[in-house]
């Protein structure tokens, strides 16, 4: 019991409660402030301040991913328990959140996400697949890079919607082609951290 609830399983259990109230207060930013249409539309403060909100509670949960990791190996707090639930989490996390982008901004379109949760099942099924054989199929360098940039990505996408999105021209198109940047980032790491993972459970298949 007490491996289970150490504070790096703590800390990943917070990140999922942390999780759902950023889901909740993007999908009230939805309900009440977005209208298809009408999302080049100046917001009210009260909408910027959800918004803002609701970015300091994305850097919260995405801090708290990098924290657990680096204390349960640090001190050798790694569980069974953490194995699974960490990487659940970061999928609920990332996935949930490219999900809600989608009625809130144009810059995130449908098929963008889509991109992103099939890689996630594909890289899933294919741990699965492998440890269920004995193979172990750790985290590569390219799936931290792909995590970082989202962990970047979607709070920058946020900070444009509230602040620059339907303000002046120059100020919206700079700050609209730093977002687009970190889209286009996002979805090379994904591509390419994808291609990675393929190419490793093949070799891993093949020597076993």
């Amino acid at each position: 019991m007490g491996t289970v609830f150490n504070l790096p399983n703590q800390i990943t259990i917070a990140r999922l409660i942390l999780s759902v109230v950023f889901f909740i207060m993007l999908g009230l930013f939805d309900h009440r402030y977005s209208k298809v249409g009408q999302s080049i539309v100046p917001l009210s403060g009260e909408a910027i301040l959800l918004l803002d909100v609701s970015i300091a509670v994305f850097v919260l949960a995405a801090a708290s991913d990098f924290l657990d990791g680096y204390l349960a190996r640090k001190w050798g707090m790694i569980s069974t328990f953490g194995r699974i639930a960490d990487p659940f989490v970061d999928k609920v996390f990332i996935c949930g959140s490219f999900v809600f982008l989608i009625p809130i901004t144009p810059l995130v379109p449908p098929w963008f996400v889509v991109v992103i949760i099939m890689r996630e099942f594909l890289v899933s099924g294919l741990r699965s697949f492998l440890e269920a054989r004995g193979v172990a199929f750790g985290a590569g360098l390219g799936g931290k890079f792909k995590m970082t940039c989202q962990s970047i990505t979607i709070p920058a996408v946020l900070c444009y919607r509230a602040h620059f999105q339907g303000a002046g021209a120059t100020a919206a198109l700079a700050a609209k082609s730093v977002v687009l940047v970190f889209l286009a980032g996002t979805l090379l790491f994904t591509l390419t951290s994808t291609v990675s993972y393929v190419r490793k459970a093949v070799l891993l298949l093949r020597e076993k």
